[in-house]
């Protein structure tokens, strides 16, 4: 992954590829722990029981849009939207988008397109399949994964664009599996008490990683979409091999009532730091 940025393609690592890191050993109380070992899992799945996880945060019609800025900088805008439900193996799923845009000074250098896709199974709000499209300087690959959940096994498809090449990767799938994509619109349906953490499967980069997410504060903050009270996050995606740029944490407001919008991520980067802040409506 190195130092390249991802903006708003992988979600909760939309700021920048080096926010990923190893994380610590932490006494807060664990609420949600995934139990299930992809690598013990060798046995066959004979039945499978789809969980249920109503809730009020999102539906179909929701458009959110951000300005990214790298430092004071403006570095591009990005949006997120629930576009659809559709039928995805006779389930129905919210057909999700998210599209970043690099502009101004940035695009002079670095240029960034990237385009991604997630289908949600509407009631048990696990991802069934997920495909991006992401163009960030000389780096270009098209990738398609597909989550099995009754199956529990993960397959990916990917071509790099730049290089030429296809690669196919597969493996097991714990129960209740998330892209980090989808883990985002997840995260937005949980209770988020302060001082408690919250863990979910994640497949991500052809691995399936717990995803750990500390809830930190509460807090008012002013962007330009208005003035918002907020939860504050921090996802970690823990697993071996994820230590680059140690320290340099993400974090996300969320709004404190039953939508949890994301209206502020940020994070530091080499230099300064990378932020998304939703804009306001358009007329």
């Amino acid at each position: 992954m190195g130092s390249r940025f991802h903006f708003i393609g992988t979600i909760f690592f939309l700021l920048a590829a080096s926010v990923l890191q190893a994380a610590p050993v932490s006494n807060w109380p664990i609420v949600s722990v995934s139990t299930y070992s992809v690598e013990a899992s060798t046995h066959t799945v004979s039945s499978f029981t789809w969980r249920s996880e109503p809730h009020s945060a999102f539906t179909v019609g929701e458009d959110l849009h951000y300005v990214i800025k790298w430092g004071v900088v403006i570095a591009g805008y990005s949006n997120l939207s629930v576009h659809e439900i559709l039928n995805v193996n006779h389930r129905p799923t919210y057909h999700i988008v998210s599209a970043a845009r690099s502009g101004g000074m940035v695009n002079t250098f670095y240029k960034v397109v990237d385009d991604n896709d997630v289908w949600l199974d509407e009631d048990a709000l696990v991802t069934v399949r997920y495909e991006k499209r992401i163009h960030e300087g000389k780096y270009q690959i098209v990738e398609t994964s597909i989550l099995d959940q009754p199956n529990h096994h993960w397959k990916t498809r990917s071509y790099r664009i730049d290089k030429n090449t296809y690669e196919e990767k597969e493996g097991d799938l714990p129960p209740n599996a998330l892209d980090t994509f989808g883990s985002l619109y997840y995260v937005r349906t949980l209770p988020l008490e302060i001082g408690q953490s919250y863990t979910l499967d994640v497949l991500d980069g052809g691995k399936v990683y717990p995803l750990v997410v500390n809830v930190l504060r509460r807090e008012k903050i002013k962007i330009p979409a208005g003035k918002y009270n907020c939860i504050v996050v921090e996802p970690i995606l823990r697993g071996p091999g994820i230590f680059v740029n140690k320290g340099k944490n993400l974090q996300v407001w969320l709004t404190d009532d039953d939508r949890r919008i994301p209206v502020r991520m940020r994070t530091e980067v080499f230099f300064g730091h990378v932020s998304a802040e939703l804009l306001p409506d358009k007329p």
